[in-house]
């Protein structure tokens, strides 16, 4: 019970951390370029966690499985970018509320790429949730049309990121999949950068310092709740992200989420609830 509580708390603390980063991301996206943004996410989330695996970093880097690990990371790196262009044209709140929708994204993922089995019941919660990201994207709208389509296509890069790492079960050191994931992003980013590179103030720079730190402060913290509790029992409080993103997003950005919002919100949450809740009974009935 003791390290079920512990995992819950570093669980929370993850979807802060990664809060405040969406939250900095987002405040960026108005002097600069996205793919500096994420170029100096992924940079400065290096250099922060080569430092603290440099004692281990021969045994960090070994793997067996390095075509994996880069689509994976891939992956990771096209949810960042597509998420980060949804922060500069939509609400903080909005962006995070259809990000929402990944988890159900993983379960049709699961059923045709890892032949997993999925009852009449979740399938029905999966078209549920996906309906609650129209009372945000009002269809036949330009949001809809554009900016919409760019925190949904980041759920489905984070959905094949998270079947991927599935995929490759527990046989890896997960400092080795932290590793890849934040190296492959950071070449990625930098090569696609070289024409799009804005000069920075010292000032700017220390918030790209920042975001970074928060984003790798965030997988550190994500990593420890996975040791001391299970990611199906964790699932449900990364809906945390929802409260952090509306607290965030009217502090710094006086963005108030409307009547679409809240109920889009409602149907997506209780859908990804009830999809985890089946899986946890199924599961159960497994073990038994």
């Amino acid at each position: 019970m003791k390290s079920a509580k512990s995992g819950i708390a570093f669980m929370i603390l993850t979807i802060l951390l990664f809060s405040i980063m969406n939250a900095l991301a987002k405040s960026l996206t108005t002097y600069y370029p996205i793919i500096q943004i994420v170029w100096a996410r992924y940079l400065s989330q290096t250099l922060f966690t080569t430092i603290i695996f440099l004692p281990n970093l021969s045994e960090t880097i070994k793997t067996k499985r390095i075509k994996l690990h880069l689509f994976r990371s891939l992956l990771l790196f096209g949810a960042t970018i597509f998420m980060f262009s949804g922060f500069k044209y939509l609400s903080l709140i909005s962006t995070i509320t259809i990000f929402q929708i990944g988890p159900l994204i993983v379960v049709i993922f699961s059923v045709v790429f890892l032949k997993e089995a999925v009852g009449y019941r979740r399938w029905l919660s999966v078209i549920i949730g996906f309906s609650g990201t129209l009372f945000i994207l009002k269809p036949g709208t330009d949001l809809f049309i554009l900016y919409g389509a760019f925190p949904m296509m980041a759920a489905i890069c984070y959905a094949g990121y998270a079947v991927s790492t599935r995929r490759l079960g527990t046989e890896e050191n997960p400092r080795t999949n932290f590793f890849y994931t934040s190296l492959v992003g950071t070449i990625i980013s930098s090569l696609i950068l070289i024409p799009f590179f804005e000069p920075m103030n010292f000032k700017d720079c220390v918030l790209f310092s920042v975001l970074g730190f928060f984003g790798g402060l965030g997988h550190f913290s994500f990593v420890i709740a996975l040791r001391r509790s299970e990611a199906s029992f964790l699932a449900p409080f990364t809906y945390f992200d929802l409260v952090f993103a509306t607290i965030l997003g009217i502090v710094f950005f006086s963005e108030y989420p409307d009547s679409y919002v809240i109920l889009g919100a409602l149907v997506i949450v209780s859908a990804g609830i009830y999809t985890w809740y089946r899986g946890q009974m199924k599961d159960l009935i497994t073990r038994n």
